[in-house]
């Protein structure tokens, strides 16, 4: 059979995407890494690498040769960074490559892949810290499995959250990969919140990630970065920031779940952000700790991957974010004195 769009259709008439296992996330440390109290500084990135593939065929341009030169930046690790939260790392050879590299192994020792066959939810965590438990929450919305030609709900998608002993203490950070815009016309930032019929998938999407984050995390702070396919004059932005979690569907009681404190979550973005940004690094305050950023996010790894003498491409199709934070005592400590020096 050489049709591809053939072959993705039986797999989903006959396989049915809604019924496919889960493998446990599979927690790695290939060596102990460096020590770094939480007061020094913790930069995090998080990094859509438009890595599509289905079925060994790939949807993306130059996957290998773009997730080759990733690990070549991340060997280098310059701006140092800490945590690496990574989605749409769909392509099996191109990911493993990428997780068995020399220099990234030496600056991100632990690491998680969140697997499923086929295709993977695409999230990958990499870090600095140890890591001692993961868990991996599948959405249960997942968009039209019979539209096979959006791809979205074969990948499996949901959230990936680890628990990394920073200093003495241990804190959940997560990645996730919301359902993406397919209007016919994407070109104004409000159109998917009008015209997608996504939109509701999406929503759902956010309350799911706020319930199983806040369910696992309880009063503890937590952070969450990762493509949530909105902006933030979308309508469905306000869901995330809502100190309770929105009722799904619209009408019904909102979440219990959201008891401690009734916080919602805030990103510190870029300063001088595009309307169409769509990447965001999350944090939620706890009881006693919360996440303090030094400054706006900033984009990195802006320099093209040169394929050729001729030819160039973006190391993705998404510019890869990154925010410097500290954890300070959420009474009396939130001021940027609390976090010390950064890092050089």
């Amino acid at each position: 059979m050489r049709n591809p769009a053939f072959l993705l259709l039986l797999l989903v008439t006959v396989g049915g995407c809604a019924e496919r296992g889960m493998a446990p996330p599979r927690i790695e440390s290939l060596h102990e890494g460096d020590a770094i109290r939480r007061h020094e500084g913790i930069n995090v990135a998080t990094a859509n690498l438009w890595g599509v593939s289905v079925l060994g065929m790939d949807w993306a341009d130059e996957i290998d040769a773009r997730f080759a030169e990733l690990a070549a930046r991340l060997g280098r690790n310059v701006p140092e960074l800490d945590v690496v939260l990574i989605q749409e790392a769909w392509k099996d050879g191109a990911r493993r490559r990428l997780l068995t590299d020399e220099g990234v192994i030496r600056n991100f020792p632990h690491r998680v892949d969140a697997l499923e066959a086929p295709g993977g939810s695409g999230l990958v965590i990499l870090s600095r810290f140890p890591i001692v438990r993961a868990k991996f929450h599948r959405f249960r919305a997942q968009g039209r499995c019979f539209k096979f030609w959006e791809g979205d709900c074969l990948s499996g998608k949901g959230v990936l959250a680890v628990q990394a002993r920073i200093g003495e203490e241990l804190y959940w950070i997560a990645s996730t990969h919301l359902i993406a815009c397919y209007a016919n016309d994407e070109a104004s930032e409000t159109n998917c919140d009008q015209q997608d019929p996504n939109g509701d998938v999406r929503f759902s999407q956010v309350v799911e990630t706020r319930e199983f984050m806040e369910q696992l995390t309880g009063a503890e702070p937590a952070l969450i970065g990762g493509d949530f396919n909105l902006t933030r004059s979308s309508r469905y932005y306000p869901a995330m920031t809502s100190r309770r979690i929105p009722a799904d569907p619209p009408g019904a009681s909102p979440s219990d779940l959201s008891t401690h404190g009734n916080r919602g979550w805030s990103e510190r973005g870029e300063l001088n952000v595009s309307a169409g940004r769509i990447d965001y690094i999350w944090t939620r305050r706890g009881q006693s700790v919360q996440w303090h950023a030094r400054g706006d996010a900033r984009l990195i790894f802006t320099d093209p991957v040169e394929l050729d003498e001729d030819r160039a491409i973006p190391i993705s199709d998404h510019p890869i974010l990154a925010v410097s934070y500290c954890l300070t005592h959420s009474q009396g400590e939130s001021g940027p004195a609390s976090c010390g020096s950064p890092r050089p």
